[in-house]
């Protein structure tokens, strides 16, 4: 597959949300845009549940209250996996 790449300016208030989601998700920022883009012109993406978003939720605040003590990713993603 081609790839181009493009230089996108974004408010801080979307760029602190791609931020926050892709260290949670250990994703690239690239990976983030292409799903927002991707979900914006209809393609199929995936879609987390309530319980999903609210697991994801509290790893990015209990990682904004300190950094040091962030959950690594495998326990977060196991937690996901539970709530299936």
């Amino acid at each position: 597959m081609a790839v181009r790449k493009v230089a996108v300016t974004l408010p801080e208030e979307l760029y602190e949300l791609v931020e926050r989601a892709r260290k949670v998700e250990h994703r690239s920022r690239s990976e983030m845009i292409q799903e927002a883009i991707r979900t914006h012109f209809g393609e199929a993406t995936y879609v987390p549940t309530d319980e999903e978003r609210r697991v994801l939720r509290d790893a990015l605040d209990a990682d904004d209250r300190d950094p040091q003590a962030a959950r690594p990713w495998s326990d977060v993603r196991k937690e996901l996996w539970s709530t299936q």
